[in-house]
């Protein structure tokens, strides 16, 4: 496979195989990934500005440093992902109908990102600033939120979500009924 330059501008890269690849310290600007393997890659210090990743396996990357700014996700496939380890000066990402499974977002700040109709599953949000986050439309089974600004966030039609309403900042948060119900899960009290 032949090495790829290590800065990339305007590309469309379609059905590449990068899988346990080695991608540290490269850059993509404005570049769109189309059906490309990620799986055990390390993207180690590596930019990503203005990217789409469409129809994606992006499992198990290695994140430490990298910069994702004003990424785009849709239809991915992400698991195991720790965003936490990425760079946080600029981090600003949105998800769309994609899988998210054991990722962790913890101590980012994510105002205004998305994950629209997305699967997010088993992952982790603890310090994370999410006001005006989409979450609708989102199956949040087994996802922990702890101590997040959550102000503004938009839950409609969301389900499966367990959100400890005494350790979270909720103010404005949006949510549909019946599954809004949940909520009271944190003060045992009993519904009849």
């Amino acid at each position: 496979m032949p090495e790829i330059e290590e800065n990339i501008e305007e590309q469309t890269i379609k059905s590449e195989n990068f899988s346990k690849r080695r991608l540290e310290k490269h850059s993509f600007t404005k570049c769109t990934f189309n059906s490309c393997v990620f799986s055990e890659a390390v993207l180690r210090n590596t930019k990503f500005c203005a990217c789409t990743f469409s129809n994606c396996n992006l499992s198990l990357i290695k994140l430490d440093g990298c910069r994702l700014h004003d990424v785009q996700f849709f239809d991915c496939k992400i698991v195991g992902a720790e965003f936490f380890k990425c760079d946080k000066t600029f981090f600003s990402v949105n998800f769309k109908n994609c899988l998210l499974q054991y990722c962790n977002f913890s101590d980012l700040n994510m105002k205004s990102g998305s994950f629209k109709g997305s699967k997010l599953k088993d992952s982790h949000f603890t310090n994370t600033i999410l006001r005006g986050v989409d979450f609708s439309e989102v199956d949040l089974l087994g996802t922990v939120f702890h101590n997040c600004d959550l102000s503004n966030a938009d839950f409609s039609s969301s389900t499966q979500y367990d959100i400890d309403p005494l350790t979270n900042k909720m103010t404005k948060a949006k949510f549909s009924l019946p599954e809004a119900t949940r909520l009271l899960r944190a003060f045992d009290i009993t519904l009849i």
